[in-house]
């Protein structure tokens, strides 16, 4: 198995003394300063000058709960704020139970309506959608193909792969896209994470399979889900990996002392995690179900 990277680089470390690090969260699982839990806040407005392109991923999110709605409310908020969203990615487990196709238009349809009126919807599987078999139908109702496949926006490659089977033929699909020219920056998406302290963990074939292809090519950015919270962590090669699994089932717990690269920032929060390209680099935000910034990151090419 590949070791793992423990060393952040110079501008992850900075990040780290303006978030919170699970450790010192108190239980809460609250950046110092957040503010309590369920006070609405408004949402900053976009910086002028626009973006190039941007995306909203969340995950862990299909219950048809009322949590799931704030997420998705909060989402048309930051829309309406004049940030960019040109497309919804979903990191897994879109659909509670067990991905059964009767529940497709409540938890899949009605809380994004108004969002996905204007922006495709592109998602990866994670175990409830795939418990009884059921996939492939969720993927044919947002008319994409099987896993893996393959996504764009303006400056931007989308890799979607099934972390329910991590095997070589993936390895061998995420070498050989990687491995071609592309965009400057490349967002990888599966459920089951790389690296997490939570309740699930990181994933062992994820880690021994792909983690060392995703470092060797310098993937911009990793998104998971499957621990129900907010992760980010930084590897020595500058790869950024966020799990953003708050999308509306019930949360997780956060852990301390995992055998991972050193996590930056962490919050026991509903959320979802914007990406926006401007000026040449990726503006990562975090954004509870509230509308508080739980988290920021600039990243940058690997250069």
């Amino acid at each position: 198995m590949t070791a793992r990277p423990r060393r952040v680089p110079s501008a992850a470390a900075g990040l780290a003394a303006a978030v919170l690090l699970a450790g010192a969260c108190g239980g809460n699982g609250h950046a110092p300063g957040a503010g309590t839990p369920g006070r609405s806040r408004s949402i900053t407005p976009a910086p002028s000058g626009g973006a190039a392109a941007g995306f909203a991923a969340f995950g862990d999110f299909g219950t048809g709960g009322a949590r799931q709605r704030e997420v998705a409310d909060a989402m048309l908020r930051w829309a309406a704020a004049g940030h960019r969203i040109d497309a919804l990615v979903g990191t897994g487990d879109n659909v509670y139970p067990d991905g059964d196709p009767a529940l497709f238009r409540t938890r899949l349809d009605a809380p994004y309506a108004a969002l996905r009126a204007t922006r495709p919807m592109w998602i990866t599987l994670g175990n409830h959608d795939v418990r009884d078999g059921r996939g492939a139908d969720q993927l044919r109702h947002l008319g994409l193909p099987a896993l893996p496949y393959e996504r764009r926006l303006p400056g931007l490659q989308f890799l979607f792969m099934d972390a329910d089977h991590p095997d070589a033929s993936q390895s061998a699909w995420l070498e050989s896209r990687l491995a071609e020219p592309g965009p400057r920056f490349r967002v990888v998406v599966f459920h089951q994470p790389a690296w997490s302290c939570s309740q699930h963990g990181s994933t062992p074939a994820v880690d021994e399979r792909w983690v060392p292809i995703l470092e060797r090519h310098r993937v911009a950015l990793v998104l998971n889900g499957h621990d129900h919270n907010y992760q980010r962590f930084v590897s020595a090669k500058g790869v950024t990996y966020v799990v953003t699994g708050g999308g509306g089932q019930h949360l997780y717990d956060l852990r301390t002392g995992c055998a991972t690269p050193p996590r930056v920032a962490a919050a026991k929060r509903y959320h979802f995690t914007a990406v926006e390209l401007r000026a040449g680099a990726l503006q990562l935000t975090a954004v509870a179900a509230d509308g508080e910034v739980i988290d920021r990151a600039t990243i940058r090419p690997a250069g």
